[in-house]
């Protein structure tokens, strides 16, 4: 706003309409030169630069009239404008009331130029519309409309102020419009624009102030909406990476721009370059939206992404033995599993519906991947569902979608269903046991007839997909106790198997160590070189119960309190075979004999676990702002568990300074 006139004539010049009507007709009349560089002022250079530029375009100098988009067209941009439209247009009604009586109308244009809200004085407003086609669906494009208030700003990415004849197209010299560009707060590049439109003879030096005041008004509530969504972009990174320690897993925001990845720093400058959310992708990737807790508002995508060249490399390397099969990211070298394995091969290649039937833990969703990327539906998407975690009024939205105001605070655009979403692809119903009764009933005509009905929709639409179920129940037992339905059951038991716990495949068990050891230390980027043969023995003998959830959890706390290798002391007392509490204030474990029994120490496991880990973290980075960057917790969360452990971060470090000085210490150096 305080460029000399030599770089923004637009807002310093003093205007003068006679003298502007002069030189707009005699470029058009072809007897202006620029090539004589004293013939004119900074600010006629700068317009009939900007007209030449115009007439380069082949846009009509004559134009009355601004091309206008169809229906379907606008409700397209509309659609794909709306996180853009709902930051503006409350902005703009605040405004509104101070409007009363000012003859001119505020306008939201995208960053192509075309207008998407009109607000302010109804007769100029009519009048606008009608002479010039200033109206919603208008396209004011540079491109399409010449020299304006909405397309000049887009084009110099600047505030404009253009008056009169300044415009190109005679049919705008009726105008004065002042733009300038909303900015996207995290790129810089143009999101929007606001414009303040008057009639020529109201000119006003003051509406392109109101104008850049409105517009960073705007990419200030941007702002706070983006950094709002990061955090919970960033809380989805790191529970999806717990989840999948293995894999990449990548997210994008709503733009399309990458926020958070775990591809290693040797490979992202590949692996980054993928497809943003909306482009054809590799089939050994899943993409899940996220939504705004409590809402269904779309902020980004998750992709999570087979690391196969890490399987490979694993194979390979670790394991070496011939007798160590992977499929997909599943690995075993047990003679039954690998069998097991082999039949679901065949019937992968097949299109019937698979159950599987496992332990929690088991890897049910890892063998559902490799069905669908063994099958002829790989170039399809792969759609996962956990049953348990969606409340049974929302099965019937999410399963089968929903119309335009099929209830309220549904999304005024509708939804698709996970149905609709995995058409031509793969359908994974985790804990399908779950399955409400009367959501069962809608589930078993999808699977019979291939139609269904979105919620508030009196239109049928059909799908294509198949059905990998798995659950960690009974069925049969259900069955017959009546909470599960027999026809969808044999629907879904087409084919069925039984996948065994780690317990049956206790060779499995370092293979699952060894995989997840290099994920967790590149996650959390620790020196860890491998794990004791004493470890693996006593890790191995563990009967497992959570299977490769409780590998996961333990491998993980067992790397955060490791010093190099991970030793028996290293591991969870449960697995060690005795209860091991925690004097937490000094930061002493207290050994206690395997005779307090195995109920008494299967109640403890999680939670001590959970305080071993927390433990183990503040011995080794002494720092509790390391330790919940570490843990991923806020401080405030990460101090409540200290209480509910009864942890005395000060002791802990005092005393892990002293264990390593082996003199006296102090709480000298412990950071808050």
């Amino acid at each position: 706003m305080s460029a000399s006139s030599s770089e923004q004539p637009y807002l310093t010049h003093t205007r003068s309409e006679a003298n502007l009507h002069k030189l707009w007709e005699e470029f058009n009349a072809g007897i202006t030169d620029l090539n004589e560089p004293e013939a004119y002022d900074p600010y006629d250079r700068m317009l009939l630069e900007e007209w030449r530029r115009c007439k380069k375009l082949g846009i009509n100098t004559m134009m009355q009239y601004a091309p206008v988009l169809g229906t379907e067209e606008f409700s397209q941009v509309l659609a794909s404008r709306r996180f853009l439209m709902e930051k503006a247009i409350p902005v703009l009604t605040r405004v509104q009331e101070l409007f009363v009586g000012v003859p001119g109308i505020l306008i939201l244009a995208d960053a192509k130029g075309t207008l998407l809200h009109i607000i302010g004085d109804p007769q100029v407003r009519l009048k606008a519309a009608d002479i010039s086609n200033l109206t919603e669906g208008a396209d004011w494009n540079e491109s399409a409309a010449g020299t304006n208030g909405i397309g000049t700003a887009i084009s110099k990415k600047k505030p404009v102020h253009v008056f009169s004849a300044e415009h190109f197209c005679e049919g705008w010299h009726t105008w004065t419009c002042a733009g300038a560009p909303i900015l996207d707060p995290y790129s810089g590049d143009i999101a929007g624009v606001i414009d303040f439109t008057t009639r020529h003879q109201d000119y006003s030096e003051n509406a392109i102030a109101l104008s850049y005041s409105i517009a960073t008004n705007i990419t200030t509530e941007l702002r706070l909406q983006m950094r709002l969504e990061q955090i919970q972009l960033a809380h989805q990174h790191s529970l999806y990476s717990s989840r999948f320690p293995s894999d990449d897993v990548i997210v994008y925001n709503r733009m399309g721009r990458l926020v958070a990845t775990s591809v290693r720093a040797e490979d992202r400058i590949s692996s980054c370059g993928s497809p943003p959310p909306g482009e054809e992708r590799s089939h050994t990737e899943e993409i899940h939206d996220i939504c705004l807790p409590g809402t269904e508002d779309t902020i980004g995508q998750i992709v999570v992404r087979r690391r196969e060249s890490r399987a490979r490399a694993f194979v390979a390397t670790t394991a070496s033995s011939p007798e160590i099969a992977a499929y997909g990211a599943f690995l075993t070298a047990d003679a039954n599993t690998k069998q097991v394995m082999e039949r679901i091969a065949k019937v992968a290649r097949s299109d019937l519906n698979v159950l599987l039937i496992g332990e929690t833990g088991t890897g049910k969703e890892l063998v559902a991947r490799h069905i669908h990327n063994e099958s002829k539906r790989k170039s399809g998407s792969y759609v996962a569902v956990n049953c348990g975690a969606i409340s049974k009024e929302l099965f019937q939205s999410t399963l089968f979608g929903y119309s335009r105001g099929a209830f309220t605070g549904a999304d005024s655009r509708g939804r698709k269903g996970l149905f609709e979403c995995a058409n031509g692809g793969t359908l994974f119903l985790d804990e399908v046991g779950e399955l409400p009764l009367d959501i069962q009933a809608g589930l078993l005509r999808v699977l019979e007839t291939h139609n269904f009905r979105p919620v508030g929709s009196d239109r049928e639409q059909s799908t294509d997909c198949r059905i990998v179920a798995a659950t960690n129940q009974p069925l049969s037992e259900l069955v017959a106790n009546g909470s599960f339905r027999s026809d969808l059951y044999y629907r879904l038991s087409v084919v069925k198997f039984d996948i065994p716990p780690l317990r049956e495949r206790p060779q499995d068990v370092p293979i699952l160590i060894d995989s997840m050891l290099k994920a967790f230390c590149a996650k959390h980027d620790l020196p860890i070189k491998g794990i004791t043969p004493d470890a693996t023995r006593v890790l191995t003998a563990h009967s497992w119960p959570g299977n490769g959830r409780e590998v996961r959890n333990t491998v993980e706390a067992a790397c955060v309190s490791a010093d190099g290798f991970i030793d028996v002391e290293d591991l969870p007392a449960d697995i060690i075979g005795c209860q091991v509490p925690l004097d937490a204030a000094a930061g002493r474990e207290v050994v206690v004999p395997r005779e307090l029994g195995q109920a008494s120490r299967e109640d403890f496991s999680l939670r001590e676990q959970e305080a071993r880990l927390i433990l183990g973290a503040l011995k080794k980075y002494k720092k509790v702002s390391l330790v919940a960057e570490v843990l991923g917790l806020s401080r405030s969360t990460l101090y409540r568990k200290f209480e509910a452990f009864g942890i005395d971060p000060r002791a802990v470090v005092r005393n892990s300074r002293q264990t390593l000085l082996g003199r006296p210490g102090s709480t000298a150096g412990f950071e808050m």
